[in-house]
């Protein structure tokens, strides 16, 4: 079996440079604190059978479901999804609650589409970029946004255009076409809930 992402991160990294303007200040990388790899061997399943398969994002997993996003993960190009945990709708409260009602699917899929970049990144990749680039790398997520992402300790922190932040919040789940990478906040300011 041929795999595809090793190309395809490459690929992406490469236009995440490509595309989005890069800025800040220089920091030197750190390995992880552990000693573990931050990127895992990938697995054969599709990241959507992943997804399915992981615990603490299942309310990411039925938001996607939910929506008809999953099967972006399915259609054979490789994306990245930055998972927010359920701890981190949970802090939503009531606006969560709200967020995954039936008639908020809409505002659902816009908030999940401002997770979702293009491309196979791994949190290695990201602290590549960020050290290659002076401190700080952006990407565009699939609602055609930014996400700016920047080391915060010995993590990363990443930023979307309203100002809400996440740290990365645990290992990357890692498939044949994609890779969640878990944060503990949502990426998008949901309106408030009604």
């Amino acid at each position: 079996m041929i795999h595809r992402y090793p190309l395809a991160r490459s690929l992406a990294f490469a236009a995440a440079i490509v595309l989005v303007p890069l800025m800040g200040c220089s920091q030197k990388a750190s390995q992880p604190e552990n000693g573990k790899s931050a990127s895992p061997k990938p697995s054969d399943d599709t990241l959507a059978a992943e997804l399915a398969k992981t615990g603490d994002l299942s309310k990411l997993n039925d938001a996607l479901r939910d929506t008809g996003l999953s099967q972006v993960f399915d259609n054979g190009a490789s994306y990245t999804i930055f998972a927010p945990t359920d701890a981190a709708f949970d802090k939503l409260g009531g606006t969560g609650k709200t967020l995954m009602r039936q008639d908020q699917r809409a505002v659902l899929t816009a908030v999940l589409r401002d997770h979702i970049v293009p491309g196979y990144l791994t949190p290695d990749d990201i602290g590549t970029a960020i050290d290659s680039q002076g401190g700080k790398v952006n990407v565009r997520t699939m609602g055609d946004h930014k996400l700016t992402f920047t080391r915060d300790g010995t993590g990363y922190r990443v930023t979307s255009d309203d100002g809400s932040s996440a740290l990365i919040a645990g290992d990357p789940v890692t498939a044949s076409d994609g890779v969640a990478i878990p944060v503990d906040g949502v990426l998008k300011k949901p309106p408030a809930a009604g």
